[in-house]
C-alpha cells in the first residue's frame, strides 16, 4: 500500500513538472461520484484477508488537466469523501456464556484521497477510456474491525473505466476500482479489506 501511495505521489510530481514545460493551461473539473463493492476478495492475501465485506462510498472529485493533445490527457485528481460505509463479518464473544457467534459489523467513515492521477485515452473523442490510481485515508466512527484495529485507516486504489463527454462541458463516468483499506499495521491486527468497487459519476463543472 505504501508503494502504491509513493508511486501515485511520484507520478503527480512528474506530471506537474512536465506540465510546467508547456504553455497549455490546466482544465479544472468537479465531479460527484458514488460506488458500491458487493464483495471483497483475498487474491492478494498479503494485504487483503477479510472476506464477505461490503463497501459503499460517496465522493466529490477535483481534477486538473495537465496537457491537451491527440493521444492522452493526464489529470491530477483529489477526492473528498463525506461518507463511506463498511459492512463485514466479525465474531461476538458473550461474557456470560461460552462460545462465539458470527455477526455483521457496520462502520461509517469520512476521509480524502489527495494523491491521484488519471490518464484519459482518445481525448478528442466523445467516449474516452481511462485508467487511474489514487491514495488517501478514511477515519471510521469506531475501531475497525474491532478493538484490535484503529479508527484511522489508509486507502489506495487502482482501476479504470470510461468517460462519456456530454454537451456544455459535462460528462458521465463509469468504472471499476480495486480498492484497499488497511491500518498499515498500526493496530494490534491489520485485517485488510480488498474491495471490488463499481462506481458512476457526473462532471457538472468544467472550465
Amino acid at each position: 500500500m505504501k508503494r502504491i501511495l509513493f508511486f501515485a505521489f511520484s507520478l503527480a510530481v512528474f506530471v506537474s513538472a512536465a506540465a510546467g514545460q508547456t504553455e497549455e493551461t490546466g482544465k479544472n473539473e468537479l465531479t460527484v461520484w458514488g460506488g458500491f463493492s458487493p464483495d471483497s476478495n483475498t487474491f492478494i492475501k498479503a494485504i487483503g484477508r477479510t472476506e464477505n465485506a461490503r463497501f459503499g462510498i460517496f465522493a466529490i472529485r477535483y481534477s486538473r488537466r495537465f496537457n491537451n493533445n491527440n493521444f492522452i490527457n493526464l489529470k491530477y485528481t483529489a477526492d473528498i469523501v463525506p461518507a463511506a460505509i463498511l459492512r463485514y463479518p466479525d465474531f461476538d464473544i458473550p461474557a456470560s456464556a461460552p462460545g462465539a457467534r458470527e455477526i455483521k459489523e457496520t462502520r461509517y467513515a469520512f476521509g480524502a484521497s489527495p494523491l491521484g492521477l488519471q490518464v484519459n485515452f482518445r481525448p478528442r473523442k466523445r467516449i474516452q477510456p481511462f485508467i487511474g490510481i489514487s491514495g488517501g485515508m478514511l477515519y471510521f466512527d469506531k475501531r475497525t474491525p474491532n478493538f484490535v484495529g484503529t479508527r484511522f485507516n489508509f486507502m489506495s486504489d487502482i482501476g479504470g473505466g470510461v468517460e462519456i463527454k456530454l454537451k456544455n462541458k459535462r460528462a458521465l463516468i463509469a468504472g471499476y476500482k480495486y480498492l484497499h483499506i488497511s491500518n498499515g499495521s498500526r493496530g494490534i491486527e491489520n485485517p485488510g479489506f480488498d474491495n471490488n468497487l463499481f462506481y458512476v459519476g457526473y462532471t457538472f463543472f468544467s472550465k
